[in-house]
């Protein structure tokens, strides 16, 4: 199946928070490695989430209350 490039963008942008974890497969992290070689919006996005990614690592299990 082949993707307009607006599809493959909004793709790419939904796999931005699984990339920012370090998660995917090699050829997934390619792919939006890539990307974001060429897109300055997802680039700006990821940065977003690393910071998102740096909190939540920051975090200690043992302080979280089960809700």
């Amino acid at each position: 199946m082949r993707y307009s490039p607006r599809e493959t963008h909004r793709e790419l942008r939904e796999q931005l928070g699984v990339f920012a974890l370090g998660h995917g497969d090699a050829e997934e992290r390619a792919t939006v490695r890539s990307h974001l070689n060429k897109c300055a919006a997802c680039r700006a996005e990821l940065d977003e989430l690393a910071k998102v990614v740096a909190l939540l690592a920051a975090v200690s299990p043992a302080n979280l209350r089960q809700v």
